[in-house]
């Protein structure tokens, strides 16, 4: 008896064990998520998917415990008494652990296991608490599926969770016949017996009465899988129904559900009265009707009917499959137009494009990232990560800018590793370093607008108040805030500048609890010991970017690239997020690209904003149309903002993502082709062409752009890529993704000519391979210690025809520090490699391209020096002194020295602030005609800013 109590009082403390454990693995981490989001503002967020996990938990938990022990206990009163079965030991109950094993143990080891398989099924599908809020709050869509005219919104919202539902319903029923059939072998009511299969007629009834339910379930999942056929690709030229799935599987699949119920009719009357030829003849017509219907006919309609005939017979679900792509990746917006390519352009297009030329992009990111690290990287605690590419107002002039975050390192230097300094003092990166796309400075290296530290901007569009950033890509782990220790804030010469932290950003864990609760979270004690916190001490954690807006919105899929933004004094994040699903009617998914396999409707509905100071998450519906993010609006009514809630001069810079493109351009290559014919014969495949970096091919990535397109008047920020046909390296169009307001979304396809050829990306690498003076100086260089890597080949639209660029990079084997050294230029049959864009281009034209504003920058030198002239001629010295650093400055122009072009024009500014200058509107002409080279861009914006 004491025995028995010492059993039970065990089993007890177990039991409260169990809770203890689980509440201290679980509650912690439900804890700190409910403390994170409502420092952002979104305990909304965590109520709604919480609640409906719980819910979603214990009703599963429930059914299924139900179903588990209601079964468990119909076998142990159908198994004969332990002291009668084949385990029994001289006619008594057999041991289990040293006792009588009673049927009340038996029993109470029933329960345990079906507890323990009702915990696992319930856990697995709580998971599925996204699929339940997309089915309980789906709208519509609006347009219906072209074979049962269901909206597809039901395929989109509706559908996953209604397979998950049967899944789990078969998945349930399988595992407990598994379970009771394994129990009745077990206690020998099913087995062998003198050579023949035994099986009692209790056991029999009950086993068949869950393999009708396993039927039933059965038979629902043929009814599902008449939608299923209409997201599945197969064999034929169809990706969806095709004729065979509509006239001949579909009727198949209602016959197997008319003959499951037929054989559950079956099972059911062999529980009351055995008939075994009967079930027999029933399981044997069943699998002919089976392999007959859904394998053999389908077969033979296949070879017979379709196969001779194929285009004629599936012309009408070819029209659905191309229609419904489109649809689901937004192709049906696309505008197409003709681009003539004319080969005709001249020096005067070139000078009436100067805009488009300064915005030619010819840092490659790939290579920048490297030179930003090796020249602005400063200390081995700071490092970059990424390079954007966005624009910007710079110095009145809409420009294409390349930007990257100096963020914290992931790694402290060996020797300051330590616990106070990971957390505590090195706990933000600081600045940005950026640089024109176009503009090269000394020794081949970018000009910066931003750059140092602290840091310097060039542009007031550029300065920040405070650079501090404590939220990035990569944040290294957490950090305490607002403590008495001083943070790092940035080197100054031989010490350093402090700070402390006066954000918003991170939990309060100034009390004892909250650093106890976080101390274990964390797994580091050294939070409840530590003497640096305060009563307004914080901790920031979950900081970098993507764990940041995956934990507000674990239901949204992210682009690749967020991007690092300047916009009122302060530093963003810009994240792009899409509506996506897996369902959608005869929408073929994306299958190659990584991340986003079995796509098959997507849409850029959401701009997530996150302040790189305070780490507030801001999110922006951009595509208010959407049926996904209209459910998702129900469902979380706090979260979203309108686009026109984004502060104005943010939302000029959203940009179209290039994930997004890369699908659609991979869509659009093949269902471009509208007509079935065309379409099934695959008459105009298109694909992105190839380039050749770092000495290999690889195909050529989609590029931010700024241009003018036919027909408009200003520059457009885009991102864009040539297209080649299919096997052919020759431009057949160019497809352009608008990302300035008021048109920002279009989708714009430029089809080319197609009578004669227009030169591809590497159609244009083969003619700088051939081109022997090129191939002479680039293999020189490659053999004096150091390598030749060749930038992105950009394929610039410019007055209805192509200029080919691609920069040319030096990179010494000791310091990889990739300089800019030549810039290839290719038109028509022309190629030129010079020092600069303009020398190139010059060369390519044939004759100087004249450059409107940097031709008045020189002019405004001369009618200076002039002036002086014409004021003080007793300063005879200084005049000529002046004449003579004019012609220098021509001169270094000439050879494209603009290092020293700038040094003389800042020696010729001192020189003739010693001039007393008279009235220029007096001044004569000057003698000397001014000089059609081009002058650097940096000159001119210090011309015209006003200081060197």
């Amino acid at each position: 008896m004491s025995l028995l109590r010492s059993s039970r009082t065990f089993q007890i403390l177990l039991g409260i064990l169990g809770v203890i454990l689980t509440t201290l693995l679980v509650a912690p981490e439900l804890l700190v998520e409910y403390l994170w989001l409502g420092e952002l503002g979104y305990e909304g967020v965590f109520w709604t998917i919480r609640s409906t996990q719980v819910l979603l938990f214990l009703l599963v938990f429930v059914i299924a415990g139900l179903y588990f022990g209601g079964n468990f206990n119909v076998l142990l009163r159908r198994i004969p008494p332990l002291w009668a079965s084949r385990w029994a030991q001289g006619g008594e109950a057999p041991d289990l652990g040293g006792e009588p094993l009673t049927r009340a143990r038996l029993k109470r080891f029933a329960y345990v296991v079906a507890g323990v398989l009702s915990l696992l099924f319930a856990t697995g599908f709580s998971g599925r608490w996204d699929d339940l809020l997309r089915f309980w709050y789906a709208g519509s869509y609006g347009t219906s599926d072209p074979v049962f005219g269901h909206d597809l919104a039901f395929h989109m919202l509706e559908l996953p969770f209604i397979q998950a539902m049967q899944s789990a319903l078969v998945g349930l029923v399988f595992l407990g016949l598994l379970a009771l059939g394994t129990g009745y072998v077990m206690a020998g009511e099913i087995g062998v017996q003198n050579g023949q299969f035994k099986v009692k007629s209790g056991p029999l009834r009950h086993l068949g009465a869950n393999l009708i339910v396993l039927l039933l379930g059965w038979a629902w999942g043929f009814y599902l899988d008449r939608y299923e056929m209409l997201q599945e690709g197969g064999s034929g030229a169809v990706y969806g129904a095709g004729y065979t799935d509509v006239n001949v599987m579909i009727p198949a699949l209602w016959l197997m559900i008319v003959a499951t119920l037929a054989l559950v009719a079956i099972v059911a009357y062999n529980l009351y009265r055995e008939n075994l030829r009967l079930l027999g003849i029933g399981v044997l017509g069943y699998v002919v009707l089976l392999v007959g219907g859904l394998v053999v006919a389908p077969t033979l309609v296949t070879q017979l009917t379709v196969l001779p005939n194929e285009l004629e017979v599936e012309r009408p679900y070819l029209e659905h499959n191309i229609e419904l792509t489109r649809e689901a990746f937004d192709l049906n917006k696309v505008q197409e137009t003709s681009y003539p390519a004319r080969p005709n352009l001249t020096t005067q297009d070139i000078e009436n494009n100067e805009e488009t030329i300064e915005n030619v992009r010819l840092w490659d990111p790939r290579l920048l990232i490297d030179t930003y690290k090796q020249l602005q990287q400063i200390r081995t605690y700071y490092e970059f990560y990424d390079v954007d590419v966005d624009r910007y107002d710079i110095n009145g002039e809409y420009r294409q800018v390349m930007l990257s975050a100096r963020e914290l390192t992931q790694q402290l230097p060996q020797g300051s590793n330590n616990w106070v300094n990971r957390h505590l003092q090195y706990t933000h990166g600081y600045g940005s370093v950026a640089n024109l796309v176009a503009r090269q400075g000394t020794e081949g290296s970018p000009e910066f607008l931003v750059k140092d530290l602290p840091p310097v901007a060039s542009d007031s569009n550029l300065a920040v108040d405070n650079p501090a950033i404590y939220y990035g890509e990569r944040v290294p782990t957490y950090r305490l805030v607002t403590t008495t220790a001083q943070e790092l804030d940035y080197p100054k010469g031989d010490e350093n500048v402090y700070t402390t932290y006066d954000g918003t950003g991170g939990v309060n864990i100034g009390s004892f609890w909250r650093q106890l609760l976080f101390s274990y979270y964390t797994g580091d004690f050294n939070i409840l010991l530590t003497d640096y916190l305060t009563d307004d001490s914080q901790i920031q954690f979950w900081n970098s970017l993507s764990e940041r807006v995956r934990r507000v919105a674990p239901f949204l899929q992210f682009d690749g690239d967020p991007y690092f933004v300047l916009s009122d004094k302060r530093q963003y994040w810009i994240q792009d997020a899409y509506t996506t699903s897996r369902s959608f009617p005869y929408a073929e998914p994306i299958r190659d690209q990584r991340g986003y396999e079995g796509t098959q409707y997507i849409r850029n509905s959401v701009k997530i904003v996150v302040d790189a100071y305070n780490g507030d998450v801001s999110l922006y519906v951009t595509d208010p149309d959407d049926p996904i993010i209209q459910t998702y609006q129900d469902i979380f009514p706090d979260l979203f903002q309108p686009l026109s809630a984004m502060p104005e001069d943010l939302r000029s810079h959203i940009r179209y993502p290039q994930d997004l493109f890369e699908m659609q351009i991979e869509r659009y290559k093949r269902y471009h082709m509208t007509q079935p014919q065309i379409f099934y014969n695959n008459e105009d495949l298109w694909t992105r062409p190839n380039e050749q970096y770092a000495g290999r091919q690889r195909k050529m990535e989609p590029y931010y752009i700024m241009t003018k397109l036919p027909g408009s008047d200003r520059q457009q920020f885009m991102l864009m890529t040539p297209m080649t046909p299919e096997n052919r390296d020759n431009m057949i169009g160019w497809i352009a993704a608008k990302s300035d307001a008021p048109n920002y979304g279009e989708l714009v396809v430029y089809n080319l000519p197609k009578e004669r050829l227009i030169f591809g990306p590497n159609q244009i690498e083969s003619r700088i391979d051939q081109d022997t003076e090129i191939s002479q100086q680039l293999s020189l260089w490659d053999q004096r210690g150091s390598n030749v890597v060749r930038g992105n080949l950009i394929v610039v639209p410019i007055e209805e025809s192509f200029l080919y660029v691609e920069p040319i990079f030096l990179i010494a084997e000791n310091i990889q520090i990739p300089q800019m050294q030549r810039v290839i230029v290719a038109y028509g049959d022309r190629v030129a490699m010079e020092p600069t864009l303009r020398q190139s281009l010059n060369t390519v034209m044939g004759e100087q391209v004249v450059e409107p504003r940097r031709q008045r920058a020189l002019a405004s030198m001369q009618r200076a020096a002039t002036a002086a002239q014409a004021a003080a001629p007793q300063r005879i010295e200084e005049l000529e002194r002046a004449k003579e650093l004019i012609q220098e400055a021509r001169d270094a122009l000439q050879s494209g020295d603009f290092a020293q072009f700038g040094n003389r024009f800042n020696e010729l500014e001192e020189v003739l602030s010693n001039v007393p200058v008279a009235d220029t509107t007096t001044a004569p002409a000057p003698a000397t005609p001014a000089p059609t080279t081009p002058a650097p861009a940096d000159t001119v914006a210090a011309t015209e800013a006003g200081t060197p």
